[in-house]
């Protein structure tokens, strides 16, 4: 018998977020809210199988005990595939358990990185992680000392400056990356651009994107991940994983600046976790964050003065060039965005 496939609008029907995380409750999988598109397979009126995405990224997949290890599993993620490349994605990606990758192998999704016991990142596509790291070490320059530095940059402030400033006078050579996700409330090519802008002083700095294997707290997956496991550190030593093994190779970086924040248990546990996987491998350097009136610079705080119609005073937090954008009509589009959000 053909199982049927069909839409489950979790977000609208009361029935079907019911359905929905009753299946992944028995797989002891947690629900995500950060998905777009969820589907239900059904053998009958009965509710067999479930997965979700998240633009091209494959989440909340869970089949019934009684269907593992056959077809069902195979024709849900054929179908999720098919979604994500109809909406003209090249990729797709997938973090899943030890115990689940063959299926995903089986599929022809490749391993991209594995945090032990934990959790591993496939992907599925025309290109790849293979073809990226190839275009990112034609970007490679000679130096003793080479320098990464990765940031997110939700505007680009002082205190971003002041990091790549300090690498850039301390190495031979900076590679700022800067988060290709597009989930900021300033969109990915403006927060790039703004960086460029901000760096261009600076000769011995050069800025990529992250392309997709870099992700935010925000769609970083924990839905399987037990519920006792510290999810900032798994993915922080994901990331950590990721860059020490291919991204550094790559562009012959061998140290790696990130700011410190004394009041962030979470960054905290980020940068112990990177230190921990960089060790006989990485230099981590934790610098100190600059202050403005004994307030540490942060993308946050300016975002927080915008949201209170105070931009004026983002001035002195803000490269000339970050503060000269906010008052072009696209950057008035922005602070509208941002006042406007609950």
């Amino acid at each position: 018998m053909e199982h049927e496939i069909k839409r489950l609008w979790i977000k609208k029907s009361t029935k079907a977020r019911e359905d929905w995380e009753w299946l992944l409750n028995q797989a002891h999988i947690r629900p995500e809210e950060t998905v777009d598109y969820t589907v239900a397979m059904y053998d009958g009126d009965g509710i067999i199988a479930t997965g979700s995405l998240h633009q091209n990224v494959l989440k909340c997949i869970a089949v019934c005990k009684k269907y593992t290890g056959g077809g069902v599993i195979n024709t849900l993620i054929s179908h999720l595939m098919a979604e994500v490349f109809d909406r003209g994605y090249a990729s797709c990606y997938v973090y899943t358990k030890p115990d689940a990758v063959q299926s995903f192998l089986y599929l022809g999704f490749q391993e991209i990185a594995r945090v032990p016991n934990h959790l591993v990142f496939l992907e599925k596509s025309t290109k790849g992680f293979p073809i990226f790291l190839s275009e990112l070490a034609k970007e490679k320059q000679e130096g003793k000392n080479i320098a990464g530095i990765v940031m997110n940059a939700n505007p680009f402030t002082l205190g971003h400056q002041y990091l790549v400033e300090k690498a850039s006078k301390e190495n031979d050579v900076v590679h700022v990356f800067v988060l290709s996700e597009d989930l900021s409330v300033f969109p990915s090519d403006i927060r790039m651009q703004l960086v460029k802008k901000g760096t261009e002083h600076l000769k011995n700095v050069f800025v990529h994107g992250t392309g997709d294997y870099m992700v935010s707290a925000k769609t970083f997956p924990s839905y399987f991940l037990r519920e006792d496991a510290n999810v900032t550190e798994i993915q922080a030593r994901l990331d950590a994983i990721i860059f020490r093994d291919h991204i550094a190779p790559s562009l012959a970086i061998n140290r790696r600046y990130v700011g410190d924040e004394p009041y962030s248990f979470a960054t905290n546990i980020y940068n112990g976790a990177l230190e921990a996987e960089f060790a006989g491998s990485l230099e981590l350097l934790i610098i100190s964050r600059k202050e403005a009136e004994k307030e540490v610079i942060s993308a946050s705080r300016v975002r927080a003065l915008i949201k209170e119609n105070k931009t004026t005073e983002t001035e002195s937090l803000l490269p000339k060039t970050t503060y000269q954008f906010l008052l072009t009509e696209d950057g008035k589009k922005i602070i509208q965005r941002i006042q406007q959000k609950e």
